[in-house]
């Protein structure tokens, strides 16, 4: 019985050896085309029958890498199938096809199961005509007025753009089919390239001073598969070192914890295209980097190009999993470690069994942000020019002379859009696919922590916080260019050339003083906008116990995250081209438009959900019988909302405005591509990405010191948070 449960849980990977040989069959007998097809149908028939006959979905469900092969396995084949990439990888995606079709059935009968037995529940508790009058009793006009408004600004400047940008997608040259633009996309080899350029190489050796100069820049296979490649390097290496840095403070003690801590969170610190600049400038042939490597080897390095890009986005996005992995392993009953151990479970046993499992929801948290923010990022393939990324592309596309963005560039935003959100969807049902609820939640004063041994404290000075520190780096290289002691060329420190002139330039230079004083009314009207949607919104959810419309309101608030800046950017384009053509709100009117306008628009909608997220909380945690009983002694609903429950959240609704104020402050995709359409209402991040591009005299230190006060405004936020109100500041993702 034991060798026969063997062979059922074993039977999907002889399966997909099977069908990967066959393939391999065809391709190499020049076969491939209607073979492959049956093949493909075959695989995704075959995740039913393996269930028919046995196959319990379980082993999938409850096995962390199963699960997890499936995800991937989803992703590797969808873009694989798509964009037809033979032989290999085309062979790998049949071996995985039966693990992937056995997961989709199995998940997909589960949910049909759920959804049928809540829908039986429902129907015997409580009828629908008991539900429809519990209601229209709860919604009086005011909470009328909160979520019918509400969700006309959500539809209208969210969802609204995103249809046309699916419309603007299917307007084909003159003359070509309706998928003219999405067919080009996936068979162009400027967007899929399967092969190399004759002598193309990843790293390239050349001659420098006395000795050898490596530039590794990482190796073109078009625009859609580089971005498909990079997102996918940056968000696993991210996690990785995210992860493990988080476990080694929240699980050992050791001389210096608390400042390895503060340092590993530095890099959260927004300074855009400054820090990818300073990263640039790292590894380059005269960076410090390559002044190790030269005198202790003999050669030097520089890394450009597509490998830089992935670096600098690393260096940049791996503190937002450390910081969602570091809570989450905080926040883990040590009771159940302790009964792990008690039951033999030991080391990296113990990890993979039961703390990283309990742990998975913060750190694919943090993964799934990282995976958006590497896809739709935008300054460090300018710094790195490299314009072989989705993102470089559709950027390309807003910097016109007649301000016409192409539907080619529409039609490579909804495939952005698409695989960001795939991806999110995705890696969240993964995590949803199971449970991970504790008894207790953190349940002790002291944490659970250990002394480093020897080898340990090696590997934590010598590893770690070398690590950390080079993180830190292009933050520090920010406040050195600023003050003139680092120069923007090569790599120098001279104390002796301090200096604040390009402080002073920035408040007494009117022209360079526009971008901040920009920033700053757009950000304070933007946050007004954004609080006032976030209470119709947050009181909406937390009071009306109809759980579709609660869903669909908080769905349409929260989704904003999941959704690439430059896709919003793209949406506004052809929603303001198209409803107010000919007006100064009008992107194609040049010299006319008015960009504020729409900039306001889209900073509240883009950094709603950080706003609403504060909002909500508070709205948790006061009890709905206060609001009861002022209702029942004659108290209007608007007399509710605002004397009674608003002084009690006062200090989430002012956490949630400092906290959207950083993000809109520093939002980088929607700011260079409208305030493109008229820079002399552009933001302070316009100002500098034209500085980094090579459109301003001045040099980088301006934009260096605008990075400075960029820091200070997000330090001088977090103190206010942590200190005024008394909360536990949040960053992206937690």
């Amino acid at each position: 019985m034991g060798l026969l449960m063997r062979l059922r849980r074993n039977s999907i990977w002889v399966v997909g050896i099977a069908l990967a040989i066959i393939y391999e069959f065809f391709y190499i007998f020049s076969l491939e085309g209607i073979p492959s097809l049956i093949l493909l149908l075959l695989g995704i028939l075959l995740g039913p029958i393996i269930l028919r006959l046995g196959y319990d979905y379980r082993w999938i469900k409850f096995s962390s890498t199963l699960s997890f092969l499936s995800i991937f396995s989803f992703i590797y084949n969808f873009f694989v199938f798509l964009l037809n990439i033979p032989s290999i990888p085309k062979a790998f995606g049949f071996f995985l096809l039966p693990l992937l079709s056995t997961s989709a059935t199995g998940y997909l009968y589960e949910k049909l199961s759920n959804l049928r037995e809540a829908r039986r529940v429902r129907a015997k508790a409580v009828p629908f005509s008991r539900r429809l009058r519990s209601l229209l009793y709860q919604l009086d006009p005011v909470m009328w007025l909160f979520i019918l408004l509400s969700a006309f600004i959500l539809v209208t400047f969210l969802v609204t753009p995103i249809l046309l940008v699916l419309v603007g997608a299917f307007q084909p040259p003159a003359g070509l089919p309706w998928y003219a633009n999405f067919q080009r996309i996936f068979s162009s080899r400027d967007y899929v390239r399967l092969e190399l350029v004759p002598g193309e190489q990843a790293i390239t050796a050349v001659p420098h001073g006395n000795g050898v100069l490596y530039i590794i820049k990482g190796v073109n296979y078009g625009i859609l598969l580089n971005s498909l490649l990079n997102s996918l390097v940056v968000t696993i290496s991210a996690t990785v070192l995210g992860m493990i840095v988080a476990f080694i403070i929240a699980r050992y003690s050791f001389p210096g914890k608390e400042l390895l801590r503060l340092l590993s969170m530095i890099p959260l610190f927004v300074t855009p295209f400054v820090n990818s600049y300073v990263v640039k400038i790292l590894f380059s042939e005269y960076g410090p980097v390559s002044m190790i490597t030269s005198k202790l080897f003999g050669w030097s390095i520089r890394i450009d190009g597509l490998a830089g890009v992935a670096l600098a986005q690393i260096i940049s996005f791996y503190p937002i999993v450390f910081m969602n992995a570091y809570s989450a392993f905080l926040n883990i009953d040590p009771s159940t470690e302790e009964q792990g151990e008690n039951l033999g479970a030991k080391g990296f046993y113990l990890f993979r069994t039961v703390t990283f499992p309990l742990a998975l929801p913060g750190i694919v948290a943090g993964a799934i942000i990282v995976y958006i923010f590497s896809i739709e990022d935008v300054g460090a393939p300018l710094i790195f020019q490299e314009w072989n990324l989705m993102s470089a592309q559709i950027f390309k596309g807003f910097i016109t002379q007649t301000g016409i963005v192409s539907p080619e560039s529409a039609a490579l935003g909804f495939v952005m859009l698409f695989i960001a959100v795939m991806g999110f969807l995705v890696i969240r049902n993964y995590v949803g696919m199971r449970s991970y609820a504790m008894i207790n939640r953190g349940g002790r004063l002291v944490s659970r922590q250990r002394p480093l041994g020897k080898l340990g404290l090696l590997a934590v000075y010598l590893l770690v916080f070398p690590f950390v520190l080079l993180t830190v780096f292009p933050q520090i290289g920010v406040f050195l260019l600023a003050f003139n002691i680092m120069p923007p060329r090569g790599f120098s420190l001279s104390l002796s050339s301090f200096s604040l002139d390009y402080f002073e330039k920035l408040f007494l230079d009117p022209g360079i003083f526009n971008y901040i004083r920009n920033t700053l009314i757009y950000a304070t009207l933007s946050v007004v906008t954004a609080v006032l949607l976030a209470i119709m919104v947050g009181y909406s959810v937390s009071r009306v116990k109809v759980k579709w419309l609660s869903n669909l309101l908080d769905t349409l608030a929260t989704i904003p995250l999941a959704i690439p800046g430059l896709v919003i950017a793209l949406g506004y384009y052809f929603f303001f081209t198209r409803f107010f053509a000919k007006t100064p709100l009008d992107p194609a009117s040049i010299g006319a438009f008015q960009a504020w306008v729409v900039l306001v628009i889209a900073y509240s909608i883009r950094k709603l959900p950080y706003v609403v997220r504060s909002v909500f909380a508070g709205f948790q945690q006061v009890h709905e019988g206060l609001e009861e009983a002022a209702l029942n002694l004659g108290a209007t609903r608007s007399r509710v909302i605002f004397g009674v429950v608003l002084p009690f959240i006062i200090s989430y609704v002012f956490s949630g405005a400092v906290l959207g104020f950083i993000y809109m402050a520093t939002e980088v995709s929607t700011s260079i591509t409208i305030g493109n359409f008229n820079p002399s209402q552009a933001p302070m991040t316009y100002y500098m990405m034209n500085v980094y591009k090579g459109g301003s005299p001045i040099g980088v230190q301006i934009a260096a010191a605008m990075g400075v006060l960029l820091i200070l405004i997000q330090l001088v936020a977090i103190l206010i948070v942590v200190r005024v109100f008394k909360q536990r500041y949040a960053f992206i993702g937690i």
